[in-house]
């Protein structure tokens, strides 16, 4: 049980066990989280640190926190024993207001982070229309709601799936369904923008009269007349007007004729879902190889920092930079515009499913909530849906750990380093849903504040040139983190993100990177899989 100094906190009971209430451990939770808050803020804003990098530096350097930590409790007035707790709580919080900031980048650097890969094109475009500063209000608005609706839902939800109905496993179990299920609704959600249009023949009469000199306009499911020559080819009989050539669905003999009948108009899905899938498959390949770290010159990896940085670079980053163009950014508009809670809501509730679900990725949790309010909505909807989803889901895995002292989460999994143990005391729950709200509300101001501030900078510049430092400046970046091989995948990525737009779908299908592979996992078959290729 945490305790103050005198041993004699106030005791609430909580229908569980007595929680314990020391206003001293409060007040130094609240300064480790604000700490905490500052360093998220410092490695979401940079591009290509993650916050695992800095949660892997503190618990390497835990036997020299540790001494700091106890200092900093008698200090406060609290017990040196709660030193774990106030450490975990410098955690939490970073997480917390990293998955704020890590918006920047993704949006004014082209460097996208795992959680918010999705969001580049929708902010690239609001970035383009003048509406740059809209995306960071709606991000930070996504955010914010998002960790709040997430925070308000842990402590029922600690009891669903703790004692007393102990639901964990049956949760648990629904991971591979959940998996399989953004698939499914990632390839279904590709219809692209081609139509075919084909007249289904209901009568056919040899003519020799005009042919039909107007433009005819296809619309599924009315009557149309035309007249022209019918020509059979190896893809089936074909109508030749001045206005074009028309497939017909019937027969029909060659030569002039005149054809009634109605139109069927219909979208080309099959065509862009199986590039889709196609896409996806060899995404989740090259994911697979570079998480294996099956790399040329992996011995020469410089710093050896995530590997997923230079991939997502390659495959969301890179080609949007080549592809913007050369005309200058607009004026950006000063409104942020109204913060789209409904999204934001619907983003909190897919958080669930990735802070809970092993395996279960912010893409994958994002893919399922779009699906529900179309992909190709407004962009300021999406960029909020997504960023409720990053900071939900790092709410939501404070649930799984003190539930089941699991980390579904690097963060998490420093916390679980940290504090030792089997199990995490139940009254240190709420302490880390308190620093949680710290990290938000910091997060929140912060990302405004620098938002604001690279939105109005940008439409300064010149935009090719800026173009070209960030890609400089990405490539350096994957040199010192990742050396020879980060190259290799940031060229191969890149080449390969380069392809969706060319074939006339969305590039959302290259998150098969980080989806495939845990599928696999989930499949039980990722070894195999992966000793074969």
């Amino acid at each position: 049980m945490l305790a103050n100094a005198e041993g004699s906190p106030l005791r609430l009971h909580s229908g569980r066990q007595l929680v314990s209430v020391d206003i001293s451990l409060l007040a130094a939770a609240v300064y480790f989280s604000l700490a905490g808050a500052a360093m998220g803020c410092l490695t979401g804003a940079a591009p290509g640190i993650h916050v695992n990098t800095l949660c892997l530096l503190l618990v390497s350097m835990l036997g020299a926190l540790l001494p700091l930590a106890e200092g900093a409790a008698q200090a406060f007035g609290t017990t040196p024993d709660n030193a774990s707790a106030l450490l975990a709580c410098l955690i939490v919080s970073a997480a917390a207001s990293h998955s704020f900031l890590d918006f920047i980048p993704a949006i004014f650097m082209g460097a996208p982070d795992e959680d918010d890969s999705l969001s580049v094109l929708p902010g690239h475009r609001l970035l383009l229309q003048g509406r740059g500063l809209e995306a960071v209000g709606q991000a930070a608005a996504g955010s914010l709601i998002g960790g709040a609706v997430a925070v308000l839902l842990c402590v029922p939800l600690y009891f669903v799936m703790g004692p007393p109905l102990l639901l964990y496993d049956t949760v648990d179990s629904l991971s591979l369904p959940m998996a399989l299920l953004a698939v499914v609704l990632l390839l279904l959600s590709e219809r692209g923008g081609e139509v075919t249009a084909e007249v289904k023949v209901s009568r056919v009469v040899r003519s020799a009269g005009p042919l039909s000199l107007s433009i005819p306009v296809p619309v599924h499911g009315l009557p149309v007349s035309l007249r022209g020559r019918a020509i059979r080819t190896h893809r089936g009989c074909w109508l030749v007007t001045p206005s074009g050539r028309w497939r017909l669905r019937g027969a029909a003999p060659e030569g002039p004729v005149a054809v009634e009948g109605t139109w069927d108009v219909r979208p080309r899905n099959l065509r862009n879902r199986s590039i889709a899938l196609s896409l996806f498959l060899l995404s989740g390949l090259l994911g697979l190889v570079v998480m294996d770290r099956r790399l040329p010159c992996d011995d020469l990896a410089a710093l050896d920092l995530s590997i997923m940085f230079p991939l997502l670079t390659g495959l969301f980053g890179m080609p949007s930079l080549i592809g913007s163009g050369n005309a200058p950014l607009p004026p950006q508009r000063e409104d942020v515009g109204e913060p789209m809670t409904a999204p934001s809501i619907l983003g909190a509730l897919a958080g669930a499913l990735v802070g809970w679900f092993p395996g279960i990725s912010s893409t994958t949790g994002v893919i399922i909530a779009s699906s529900i309010t179309g992909r190709n909505g407004d962009a300021g909807r999406f960029i909020a849906m997504v960023s409720a989803v990053g900071t939900a889901s790092a709410v939501f895995g404070l649930l799984a750990l003190a539930v089941a002292f699991k980390g579904r989460s690097g963060a998490l999994l420093a916390v679980k380093e940290v504090l030792g143990g089997d199990t995490l005391p139940f009254e240190l729950f709420p302490l880390l849903l308190v620093s949680v709200l710290v990290g938000c509300a910091v997060g929140h101001r912060v990302l405004l504040s620098a938002g604001r501030r690279f939105a109005l900078t940008a439409a300064n510049m010149n935009v090719p040139r800026m173009n070209r430092i960030i890609m400089v400046l990405l490539i350096i970046l994957t040199i010192v983190f990742n050396g020879v091989p980060g190259v290799f995948v940031l060229l191969v990525s890149t080449v390969l993100g380069m392809v969706p737009p060319a074939m006339g779908v969305g590039r959302v299908h290259l998150t098969g990177c980080l989806l495939l592979p845990v599928l696999l996992f989930l499949l039980g078959i990722r070894d195999a899989v992966s000793a074969a290729l």
